[in-house]
């Protein structure tokens, strides 16, 4: 993947300077189909799986993997600037930490703040953990690898670069692409969203100081990974 902040190619300067009305909302009726395509599961029924279980987090995973498929086809087909495939390199694995690091200090904080207000996460607080096992803890880490992979490559390229196309800065792009990552929490209930959102603008930080998509996707993946350790 390549190094480059969002925003610093000058085509996709001149880009944005050119976009007519009817271009804009060419762009923003893709991000909308593309964003109903690939998280469409979220409005939906959900299969009869116990959360948490081993067959619930491999067919998380399973998602995951569709999701990001779909989203690079979508780009290719649309002729959007793809970051280069390549495997994750020691540097983007000593990103992906410092990301998890940050957004680990960030979640203490705000679990301090939940605990004095009383605030806790519904879908979290309703759903009985299952007991831990080495097959447990190998999918968690498989799905928290694709969600990670799956929502940065989304939130953190894909739409923020759709939404440059509408004459957007990069910079506001991302805000915008981190306001629907949040609202996407709604399951998770208002302070889920505000959590999601919050650790969003995080990770949008560092996209904007030049972490590529393996340090954002493995820093998230890392987080998630304790996360649920941690519940489980």
């Amino acid at each position: 993947m390549d190094e480059q902040s969002p925003g610093s190619n000058e085509d996709q300067t001149s880009e944005r300077k050119k976009a007519l009305p009817s271009e804009k909302s060419k762009v923003l009726l893709i991000l909308f189909a593309a964003y109903g395509l690939v998280w469409a599961d979220l409005f939906l029924p959900q299969p009869p799986i116990p959360a948490f279980s081993v067959p619930w987090f491999a067919f998380a995973a399973a998602k995951n993997c569709a999701r990001i498929i779909i989203v690079f086809i979508i780009m290719k087909k649309i002729g959007l600037t793809r970051e280069s495939v390549r495997l994750p390199k020691g540097k983007d694995f000593v990103g992906g930490l410092t990301v998890a690091t940050a957004a680990g200090v960030l979640a203490l904080g705000i679990a301090g703040l939940a605990y004095v207000l009383g605030a806790s996460n519904p879908l979290l607080a309703s759903l009985p953990m299952p007991g831990a096992s080495p097959a447990l803890y190998l999918v968690m880490a498989f799905s928290s690898l694709t969600i990670g992979y799956a929502e940065e490559l989304f939130f953190r390229i894909f739409a923020p670069r759709l939404l440059e196309k509408t004459g957007l800065s990069a910079l506001t792009a991302l805000l915008i692409s981190a306001l629907i990552f949040g609202l996407s929490h709604a399951s998770q209930g208002f302070f889920g969203m505000i959590v999601s959102t919050l650790l969003a603008l995080l990770f949008s930080y560092f996209r904007v100081r030049g972490k590529n998509l393996h340090a954002l996707a493995l820093g998230h993946a890392i987080y998630d990974f304790v996360i649920l350790a941690a519940l489980v």
